[in-house]
């Protein structure tokens, strides 16, 4: 995990970049893992986003690693931050 730019910690997560044909500018997301609840339920951007689209932010565990799927519209729609 890391701090935020106030100093609270954030989850561990990974920060995600899609570039795709098609798209004109890349889209950005975040990956967080299933098996840290506690740091995911304090943190902040976590916090900050609505069920069920904060679903689409979490990782599922599958095997011995994990799945992150990403859609870029539709109803299950990944959550896309403006950076």
């Amino acid at each position: 995990s890391v701090p935020d730019r106030s100093g609270r910690p954030q989850a561990p997560h990974l920060d995600v970049s899609v570039f795709a044909r098609g798209l004109l500018h890349r889209v950005v997301t975040r990956l967080y893992f299933p098996d840290e609840v506690s740091a995911n339920a304090a943190d902040p951007v976590l916090a900050g986003i609505a069920e069920p689209a904060r679903g689409t932010l979490v990782a599922a565990t599958e095997g011995t690693g994990y799945r992150f799927d990403i859609a870029l519209q539709g109803e299950h729609e990944t959550v896309f931050f403006a950076v």
